[in-house]
């Protein structure tokens, strides 16, 4: 895992600076929206965001894969969906709060560990900057949307409409994984035979 080291040039690598800065303007509107509504949700989204604008800098370039076509435009798509969920509903009882902010909290903690194992492999967008099959990834193939997908499970709690939200989401995760899992030619199964 390469936290800190050298950036790569934006020659060298335009889209993963073009990425960042995505991923900046994301982290600036969920912190917008943790001040407004105070979920906890938003403030790890705003910390996802910010760290995957962090290791898009120095990550690894896929050099076979030097255009931008419809997978990068569903792959910033599903980051930007979860930006548009609603707050809690008038009357959303502590319980309800409780119990979002426990699946957040499992969520993001799956997502982050995932997201510091792929580390300089990461990437927003389907790309072949080498697999990893080590920590998390050695159970499951695509243990950051599991995370993502239980956190916003979690809102679905503060306001039943966020099903709508969820279902979408849920299904732009299933369109990435496919789409990574083709790009890194695995066999299309998610968890692995661990024997």
């Amino acid at each position: 895992m390469k936290l800190v080291g050298p950036i790569n040039h934006w020659r060298a690598d335009p889209s993963g600076w073009i990425g960042s800065v995505i991923m900046l303007g994301f982290a600036g509107i969920a912190a917008w929206r943790w001040h407004g509504s105070g979920l906890l949700f938003y403030a790890l989204t705003f910390l996802r965001d910010f760290a995957a604008a962090w290791f898009l800098l120095v990550r690894k370039k896929d050099v076979a894969r030097l255009t931008f076509g419809c997978g990068d435009i569903l792959a910033y798509m599903s980051s930007a969906l979860p930006l548009f969920y609603l707050g809690t509903r008038a009357g959303t009882s502590a319980t309800a709060l409780l119990f979002s902010d426990v699946l957040v909290t499992i969520g993001f903690v799956i997502a982050t560990i995932a997201l510091f194992e792929l580390g300089e492999t990461f990437g927003v967008s389907p790309a072949n900057r080498g697999r990893v099959g080590s920590g998390i990834y050695a159970i499951y193939r695509h243990p950051m949307y599991l995370g993502y997908i239980l956190a916003e499970v979690g809102l679905c709690f503060l306001d039943p409409r966020n099903v709508v939200i969820l279902v979408l989401s849920a299904a732009l995760y299933l369109v990435r994984t496919l789409l990574e899992d083709r790009t890194l030619n695995y066999a299309p199964v998610m968890f692995k035979d661990v024997r």
